[in-house]
């Protein structure tokens, strides 16, 4: 509802109006035309990050630097935090390892062989111990026998671990269907992305690397620690997790590890 004017301001009002159609006024000039045609008719520097990005302005490139962004970022977080267990096993796609990276506090745990914590038995008392199927290198479609072979058990788990050892061949195979294996390295770069079968593995260099085995929990078991100087190959396969303990080259070893039968 409109509110009625009094008539003196009626009066006011008529004059105005009667005043404003006598006066004339300039046009409201297009000021943003003249800016733009002034900043294109400039040169303009082109900051690296934009270039960059016009570089990476398809759909695919922008899906791979995207990928390597996330892949640097979660690195960068696992040398940052030293304790952090399985972060470089995530990244490798292994669920059953855990990896720590950092130097060794206190005196490093000795160099043990097999037969200083595990018991000794039989390829057949091995098989009789465990669910899975042990498998064997094979060479020339023969199957290789082991000098010696040991089972070990592991407190809260179900089955031991088997261990075949091929001395004469400088390495030891390790076979788990459950649980964890811990590995401590002193330098990341020891630790490395690799593949068995195309599939996820982990190499790590001779030089000297913490071995430990966690129970069902992923509790470290401190009596299972000690000092591996071969390099080491880790991955999975059906459930099961390997590890291969060798003075053979990375190379090497993904044959062998490739061979099991």
């Amino acid at each position: 509802m409109s509110q009625q004017l009094s008539p003196e301001f009626r009066d006011i009002d008529a004059l105005l109006r009667s005043s404003s159609a006598a006066l004339s006024y300039p046009r409201t000039p297009d000021i943003a035309t003249r800016v733009r045609a002034r900043l294109d008719s400039e040169p303009r520097a082109t900051s690296i990050i934009e270039k960059a990005w016009a570089a990476l302005n398809r759909p695919a490139l922008r899906a791979a630097a995207a990928a390597l962004l996330v892949a640097a970022v979660a690195v960068a977080s696992v040398l940052a935090v030293p304790q952090s267990r399985e972060a470089l096993a995530d990244l490798f796609g292994l669920s059953s390892v855990k990896i720590e990276v950092g130097p060794v506090q206190g005196p490093p745990p000795p160099v043990l062989s097999p037969n200083s914590f595990a018991s000794p038995t039989t390829l057949v008392g091995a098989q009789e111990a465990v669910a899975f199927e042990i498998r064997l290198p094979v060479e020339d479609g023969v199957r290789i026998l082991p000098d010696a072979v040991y089972i070990e058990d592991i407190p809260g788990t179900i089955e031991p671990i088997v261990i075949l050892v091929y001395e004469s061949e400088d390495f030891d195979l390790y076979q788990r269907a459950a649980g964890f294996y811990g590995k401590g390295v002193p330098d990341a770069d020891l630790a490395r992305e690799s593949a068995v079968h195309g599939q996820p593995a982990i190499w790590i260099g001779s030089g000297g690397h913490i071995a430990r085995s966690l129970d069902a929990d992923g509790k470290l078991l401190i009596e299972t620690e000690r000092t591996v100087e071969r390099g080491t190959l880790l991955w999975e396969e059906r459930g099961i997790s390997y590890r291969l303990e060798t003075g053979l080259s990375e190379g090497e070893a993904i044959l062998l590890a490739e061979s099991l039968r």
